[in-house]
């Protein structure tokens, strides 16, 4: 029988993270699971179209602000969620490699992510965080395409 214990999910705060969200519910219901969601701030993003000042810098109180956002709203996913057995980590980086790197260090016994199900073209240009993570995770992932299966609870 599979026993999970811990469930790592990771959000971008899109749709595909809200459909992945009710998989990950579900999941720590059946199995009385701890869930550990997981953000990763992407500074080069956050930056996107300010002069640069100089490479990897990011001004401290633009951190501050991002990182507290992020926080709030991942704080407010899991209120939502009803989940009482949920921590939160905000992480810095590459998304694939802190969401992989945070399963390990967590022991989380399954990773389960959105996906967004972007075009051929897309996904060999841009590639795809949920691909990259099946790649590198270190226990079975998961992978929710939103809008494809409606997930009904036994």
């Amino acid at each position: 029988m599979i026993d999970l214990k811990r469930i790592l999910t990771a959000t971008d705060f899109s749709e595909a993270s809200k459909v992945a969200l009710k998989y990950v519910t579900a999941f720590a219901k059946a199995f009385n699971a701890e869930v550990i969601l997981c953000h990763v701030l992407e500074y080069p993003d956050l930056l996107a179209g300010l002069p640069p000042v100089s490479e990897g810098y990011v001004p401290p109180n633009l951190a501050e602000i991002h990182e507290q956002q992020a926080r709030v709203h991942c704080e407010q996913i899991l209120a939502e969620a009803g989940l009482s057995n949920a921590r939160l980590l905000l992480l810095q980086g590459s998304p694939a490699r802190e969401i992989s790197k945070a399963a390990t260090d967590e022991q989380a016994d399954l990773i389960i992510v959105g996906t967004h199900g972007r075009g051929a073209i897309a996904h060999l240009l841009l590639g795809s965080v949920a691909e990259k993570v099946v790649r590198m995770a270190p226990c079975p992932v998961l992978t929710v395409r939103p809008g494809e299966h409606e997930f009904v609870t036994p």
